[in-house]
């Protein structure tokens, strides 16, 4: 652990919460925004633990300033998908596209996790089912998104700004 990662994990953190809080779309019981594919385009660049704490910290901190009550259950899904993020980068260790089938798959979880939790909070699974089409289609943002800002990532080199430091 470095100065230099604590600190990009730190402006990550900052740049993933106001992405989610200030470009956003309203849906039923909540907003459609793009903090996902900028959540794993940091995972990709960033280790595991700085990947954790940017996807949760970034996101619940949005949420405290729109909505506090998504705020608790925004923290364990945006922990959740960069840890199933990490785990099937390791599945698909040997193919070359896999961040994109990472990103995808993972991003299935706050899909799923917002449509439970909004059912919980507005007690009703209908209420929650309102959801799933504004989340349909921020997945399907997010992940062609990533995709792109994952293609121009790597032909920039940017993952090349943390591993330098593990070189040292």
């Amino acid at each position: 652990m470095t100065t230099k990662n604590l600190c990009l994990a730190s402006v990550f953190t900052a740049i993933v919460c106001l992405v989610t809080r200030f470009i956003q779309i309203p849906i039923p019981l909540g907003y459609f925004n793009i903090g996902n594919c900028i959540i794993l385009l940091f995972c990709y660049v960033m280790p595991c633990p700085y990947g954790l704490f940017i996807g949760g910290v970034g996101s619940a901190i949005a949420d405290l300033l729109s909505m506090p009550v998504w705020a608790f259950p925004t923290l364990i899904i945006k922990v959740l998908m960069p840890l199933a993020f990490y785990g099937l980068i390791k599945l698909f260790d040997k193919f070359s596209l896999k961040y994109i089938f990472a990103a995808i798959i993972s991003m299935l979880i706050p899909f799923a996790g917002y449509t439970f939790v909004g059912a919980i909070i507005a007690g009703s699974l209908y209420a929650g089912f309102t959801q799933i089409p504004g989340l349909a289609l921020e997945y399907a943002a997010n992940v062609v998104l990533f995709a792109v800002l994952w293609f121009a990532a790597k032909k920039a080199g940017l993952r090349r700004i943390y591993e330098s430091d593990r070189s040292q």
